[in-house]
């Protein structure tokens, strides 16, 4: 039982000092983001990746698809399928390593027969606290111009809507490799 304890130290230990240098990888560098909670948004579904080019610089991009159906209730079903493309510059490369950047997005949603199209362009705040350099949680807000184009089942004409201002937020991990 001592060496089950002494092992546990031993790691915990280990963990500690390791995210006491963590800061952002390296460059060439590849990583998996997925966003924590549930999907509030048709954008909220993508798995989106990340290239680390030079330790404070990284190229986003992330591709989703999502069947959603409501149940019996309301009969609502729908299939979801997007892509995302973006940057993001590093203000700091420590443990906790704030940041801006940028994303284009592209969604297509058929719900109910219907169809919807939305194309987003953000900038984005946030920052990344790094565990380790392998692992890491981030928060971020996204500012920015969404332009959608809605046309339901049956119907003969399309209605579209633009929005400004504060698209939501974001809260998800990081695994690098």
């Amino acid at each position: 039982m001592k060496k089950f304890a002494l092992a546990g130290v031993t790691l915990a230990l280990a963990m500690a000092a390791g995210s006491a240098s963590a800061g952002t990888p390296a460059a060439n560098t590849f990583g998996l983001n997925v966003a924590v909670g549930t999907a509030t948004t048709p954008m909220d579904f993508m798995v989106g990746g990340k290239y680390f080019f030079a330790k404070d610089m990284a190229v986003l991009a992330g591709v989703g698809l999502q069947f959603a159906d409501s149940g019996a209730a309301t009969n609502n079903k729908s299939t979801n399928i997007g892509m995302m493309g973006g940057f993001r510059k590093y203000l700091k490369t420590d443990d906790l390593a704030p940041f801006v950047g940028g994303q284009i997005q592209y969604v297509s949603t058929k719900p109910n027969g219907g169809d919807q199209t939305d194309f987003a362009i953000f900038a984005e705040g946030g920052a990344e606290y790094f565990l380790t350099k392998q692992f890491s949680f981030e928060g971020s807000v996204y500012v920015g111009y969404v332009s959608s184009e809605i046309k339901p089942a049956g119907a003969a004409s399309s209605t579209k809507a633009t929005a400004f201002g504060t698209a939501r937020g974001n809260l998800s991990v990081n695994f690098y490799f």
